[in-house]
């Protein structure tokens, strides 16, 4: 047991990095054929899969549906594609960035959607994928989706037309991997005018019938399955230590006969609801890729799976509580999601009954208002106290809509113990340390509210403690500020002692019955720390004879503008990324690139670069040796003999006796620190007396310029 509790702390700790991906399913922004970077493509023909015989999918569904067993819901049929979108796409290199767009066309398909078997995105990344025009656009999906799977899929976006269009820097491009292994061709319209297919009786989760039971809904998930054609319900559950591990219970029937395999690359969507009660809307669902089979056992239906990904704090999902207790319930709701549609809600105000529905036990729950459908599968039965009793089952389609609407859900008091081990019930997975605890009550994240960025006294708030808890705080590294860097309670006043970047990790500590469970939040201190252009940030335009030069400093500084400057003159650009205008003569010439960031703690010191122009003596070069030097430094103009008879390999540089030129040396800012004139090809240079740094070295002649650097320790 001591093993398994320490994975679950490591899980929380580790998994507050993720991130979140929404999806828009009523996007008000147009896409062209420019894509959503507006580059101008040539316009690629797209991949193509065939039409599919719908008639033929539909009745192979009412064949298989005749059985009248337990199936999740089946919207589309999996084409199996090897496209290698990196190579694919048609690509366009803009201000440092390769963009890409990729589109695949289903023929005649009412929905589409794409599973990666290679997926990995470096870092400044960002893709996006959208249906036809935009209408329905998921992203930015960034380096945090990245996972030991190297696996991703999306959603179902409506229509014959999917669009995968991503940015990423021009040098981290080779490590770019996108590979797409299926195509879900759909054949069941989820998207008609009034958003949804489930049936009339259904009553959207923000209708009156709803009220009261908005923290429940929040742990609520449609549930894509791993080819992207099957959907099911679900939802988060509480564990009686409060801790935030994102265990999901669904029904046994809702996955294949290898669940290990298949639930890791499930796709849950939490808050798809319609924003308003009449007419229901299209709605912005938050979605998570990948999970790990935890326990099942068809005696009661019951699935449990771990998300891969813990929910952020200030997302509002929820873990929902639970009740094991054999007693019915005398009224209650399900929330699922039926046929697919936008979250519903039904109502019982009669009490529940044991019943056994095609060999499962389970609660029976007659409906008052609302329905569950299709889809609805392994959504959560609540009961009188807002706790979670079971997980759907099925029901009798005949009756839906019809006084006599009722619906039958695996009984959780059954799936507690379930088969007798750890993958057949529940117990040691919501109740680790074996607390005998009978219920557990709907719980937030927790999460810490603050600044992102500190530059005088502030305050950080941890948010969500569960009831009954307690909490201590520590900052780290401490000596970054004055007075208390630790203390008990759920507030944190700190004060920075420097105004120097720096960055500090706020630590909530919350004991359990389970042990200790830890909340972090990572912030900055001070004004920025000092922006480095590297090579690869510097891109020449020939033409327009210009270059541009970029900086990425990290967001979560709070950086506001840059200050940019051109051989010691501040430029008019607060952006990013500079633009320079080229001098002519352009051999051999040096500009010295400043860039300052500011935040609203300051500005910070100047990096700099210096953006060096080819020599136009091809084949020479300077010798500066030694290099780093103390005292004194020998410069040498070399260059290689003319060829004659002698083998191009026996050739080496040679000392070239130059006639006339000059050798000059400039600071970092380019002030003048020496000149002298260069006599036999060679010079030697006393540096003593020069401060620690890096300086230019120009040699100037009548044929061009040449140019090196020399480092004084």
């Amino acid at each position: 047991m001591r093993l398994f509790l320490l994975s679950i702390l490591l899980f929380v700790c580790v998994s507050l990095a993720n991130a979140q991906v929404k999806t828009n399913f009523n996007n008000s922004e147009k896409i062209t054929e420019q894509g959503k970077f507006s580059k101008n493509y040539r316009g690629k023909r797209p991949h193509t899969i065939p039409a599919l015989d719908t008639q033929a999918l539909l009745a192979k569904d009412d064949l298989e549906n005749l059985s009248g067993e337990p199936k999740p819901f089946k919207i589309a049929e999996a084409v199996k594609v090897d496209i290698d979108v990196v190579k694919e796409a048609e690509w366009i290199e803009a201000d440092g960035f390769a963009f890409g767009k990729f589109t695949v066309v289903a023929s005649d398909a009412k929905s589409v959607s794409a599973n990666f078997d290679q997926f990995y995105l470096p870092k400044g990344a960002e893709l996006y994928v959208y249906s036809e025009n935009g209408e329905m656009i998921t992203g930015p999906i960034t380096e945090a989706e990245n996972n030991e799977n190297n696996f991703w899929g999306t959603w179902v976006y409506k229509g014959e037309r999917l669009t995968v269009d991503l940015k990423t820097p021009v040098e981290s491009k080779i490590s770019l991997k996108l590979r797409i292994s299926s195509i879900a061709y759909g054949y069941k319209d989820l998207y008609v005018s009034d958003f949804g297919e489930s049936a009339a009786c259904n009553i959207n989760v923000l209708c009156p019938a709803g009220n009261g039971w908005e923290n429940e809904r929040n742990s609520v998930a449609l549930i894509l399955d791993a080819s992207s054609t099957s959907l099911c319900s679900g939802a988060l559950v509480n564990n009686t230590c409060n801790l935030s591990i994102p265990y999901l219970l669904t029904a046994n029937h809702c996955f294949d006969t290898n669940p290990q395999q298949n639930v890791a690359q499930w796709k849950f969507t939490f808050q798809a609801w319609s924003p308003t009660c009449t007419p229901s809307q299209n709605v912005n669902g938050v979605t998570f890729n990948g999970s790990a089979f935890r326990a099942r056992n068809a005696a009661s239906d019951f699935c449990l799976v771990e998300l891969n990904q813990l929910p952020p704090g200030n997302s509002g999902i929820t873990f929902s509580g639970w009740s094991r207790v054999n007693a019915a319930s005398p009224s209650g709701v399900s929330i699922t999601h039926p046929r697919g549609d936008v979250m519903k809600v039904a109502t019982y105000n009669t009490a529940t009954t044991q019943q056994t529905f095609l060999g499962v036990n389970t609660w029976r729950a007659n409906w008052v208002s609302g329905t569950v459908e299709p889809t609805s599968s392994g959504g959560p039965l609540y009961d009188n106290n807002r706790r979670v009793i079971g997980q759907l089952t099925g029901g009798n389609p005949a009756d839906i809509c019809t006084i006599n609407d009722h619906a039958f859900f695996g009984r959780f008091d059954l799936s507690w113990t379930g088969g007798g081990t750890n993958a057949t019930r529940l117990s040691n997975w919501l109740d680790p340390n074996n607390t005998g605890s009978m219920t557990t009550n709907t719980v937030d994240i927790p999460s810490i509210a603050g600044p992102d960025l500190l530059c005088s006294p502030g305050t950080f708030t941890l948010q969500n403690l569960p009831p009954g808890s307690t909490a201590t705080w520590s900052v780290t590294p401490s000596g970054q500020f004055t007075g208390s860097t630790s203390g008990s309670g759920t507030t944190a006043s700190l004060t920075p002692s420097t105004t120097a970047a720096a960055q500090a990790t706020l630590t909530y500590t919350i004991p359990t019955a389970c042990g200790n469970t830890q909340v972090q939040r990572v912030f900055w201190v001070g004004k920025p720390a000092t922006p480095i252009i590297y090579p690869q940030d510097v891109h020449m335009d020939f033409p327009p004879n210009r270059f541009t030069v970029f900086i990425n400093s990290p967001a979560i500084q709070g950086v506001t503008s840059y200050n940019w400057y051109l051989d010691g003159v501040m430029q008019s650009s607060h952006t990013s990324s500079a633009v320079f205008n080229r001098k002519s003569p352009y051999c051999g010439r040096t500009y010295l690139v400043e860039v300052e960031a500011i935040n609203a703690c300051g500005t910070s010191v100047k990096g700099y670069y210096y953006v060096s122009e080819p020599s136009c003596f091809t084949g020479y070069s300077l010798r500066i040796s030694p290099n780093p030097a103390t005292s004194e430094v020998e410069i040498a103009v070399l260059g290689k003999p003319n060829v004659t008879e002698s083998k191009e390999s026996e050739q080496r540089e040679q000392l070239i006796e130059v006639e006339a030129g000059e050798l000059v040396l400039y600071d970092r800012l380019g002030n003048q620190m020496h000149a002298q004139q260069l006599q036999g090809g060679k010079v030697t240079v006393d540096v003593r007396n020069l401060k620690p740094g890096t300086y230019v070295v120009k040699y100037y002649s009548p044929e061009g310029v040449l140019e090196g650097k020399l480092l004084k320790p």
